[in-house]
């Protein structure tokens, strides 16, 4: 098990939406705020620029990226997956599928569990990764009790779905349990 060596958390998860505001918005944060809850009575200076605000993120985050850069280790899983999967109450658990050069295709959501686990077959982690003609996978799931120690069932499940990738012919690189700031990965296990 590793622990974090960057930040704990999200960095902007402790600060308060009012203060969120008026870093954004400075002395204007009130009608700003206002604007974007669709308050009654608000200027159409503030809307128009709220939507403009909301418009440039949209197109920031639906820009084209350069291509994504390969998994080189657990650390890399943890970096990527920790704060998507940071505030789940349940299990989730999922397949990522990799190119040739272990560089992320698609996410699938394997299954969505119970607050102690979640269950999983081959058949629902390799479809997908058949279909997409995925070269090799990634496992992922998260522990929301925040301790990423595998459970003799995560075992069980990482050496069934390492034996039908085998078969299929899509290899599983390694299977890592995100918890709380910290991660627990299975190809650094000894034996694997």
């Amino acid at each position: 098990m590793r622990k974090d060596p960057g930040r704990n958390g999200r960095p902007l998860e402790a600060v308060g939406e009012e203060d969120l505001f008026r870093a954004a918005f400075g002395e204007e944060w009130e009608v700003m705020r206002g604007a974007a809850v669709g308050e009654e009575g608000a200027d159409a200076g503030p809307r128009a620029r709220w939507e403009a605000t909301v418009e440039l993120v949209r197109r920031a985050l639906s820009a084209p990226s350069a291509p994504p850069e390969p998994f080189r280790s657990a650390a890399d899983v943890f970096e990527r997956y920790r704060y998507l999967m940071a505030d789940y109450q349940v299990e989730v658990f999922l397949a990522v599928l990799l190119d040739v050069k272990n560089r992320r295709t698609h996410d699938v959501r394997v299954s969505t569990g119970i607050l102690n686990g979640s269950l999983i077959h081959p058949r629902e982690v390799f479809a997908p990764a058949v279909r997409e003609r995925a070269a090799a996978i990634l496992l992922v799931h998260n522990h929301p009790s925040g301790d990423p120690s595998p459970s003799p069932e995560d075992r069980e499940a990482t050496k069934r779905m390492r034996s039908a990738g085998g078969i299929v012919g899509i290899a599983v690189l390694d299977h890592v349990i995100i918890g709380d700031n910290s991660f627990y990965s299975f190809r650094e296990e000894a034996g694997w």
